[in-house]
């Protein structure tokens, strides 16, 4: 069975053999600044349709979006849900049938899925706790039925947690039962480099990586001269 896949305009199509699939969830997660939210609007340009846009970091940069070549048409084609509370996210995104039932949507992304949910989790409350965990877990399942039910892509973005080389995406169970392809996002001594890693996909290797550089018009590959 061929697998239809999105382009994201950046050095992960090679990684991944021709984009993002389409059908499941794809998970990138890494440290503040380690390329997340660029890859996110990389992706947004390659629609032909409309997109959803669902942030809670305040990341979306207008300017940074028609840096790398977006204009007024591809912005008209965004839905921007902008969520301030894990309350709102969780409400928004378990009815997103509802809001994008009347239109043929390309992607989803979600820029990042868990930062309001670390700051609910920022108690002692094992009850709430328990049920922000279970609330995680019933926005995964929506994004993951959307995404078998219409064919297309899903991008979220995950934060991290450890230090060195033990980084872990937040709610690692969680995460990493509804993706289908995770994404490590590493910082390199050189700046503005980065290293990605697959850490989970169902075709290709875990452990093969690709190195690319954050620039002026958007993402590339990035060769070490030596």
């Amino acid at each position: 069975m061929n697998v239809r896949k999105f382009l994201t305009n950046s050095p992960l199509d090679k990684l991944l053999d021709g984009g993002i699939e389409c059908g499941v969830i794809t998970n990138v997660y890494g440290p503040a600044g380690s390329g997340k939210s660029n890859i996110c609007l990389t992706s947004l340009l390659q629609a032909k349709n409309k997109t959803l846009y669902i942030d809670s970091e305040g990341s979306f940069s207008l300017d940074r979006f028609r840096q790398i070549g977006g204009d007024e048409k591809k912005l008209k084609n965004i839905i921007f849900i902008d969520v301030h509370t894990w309350k709102d996210q969780y409400e928004q995104m378990i009815r997103l049938d509802k809001i994008i039932q009347k239109d043929k949507i390309d992607i989803v992304i979600v820029d990042s899925i868990v930062s309001l949910y670390r700051l609910e989790l920022d108690n002692t409350d094992k009850e709430k706790v328990s049920r922000t965990n279970m609330q995680l877990g019933a926005v995964y399942s929506v994004l993951s039925r959307i995404a078998r039910e219409r064919n297309i892509p899903i991008l979220v973005t995950n934060q991290v947690y450890g230090s060195g080389e033990d980084i872990e995406p937040t709610s690692k169970t969680i995460a990493r039962y509804w993706s289908k392809c995770l994404i490590e996002f590493k910082k390199l001594d050189k700046d503005n480099c980065r290293k990605a890693i697959i850490r989970k996909h169902r075709s290709l290797p875990e452990g093969k990586q690709i190195d690319f550089e954050i620039y002026q018009k958007g993402i590339k590959e990035y060769r070490k001269l030596f």
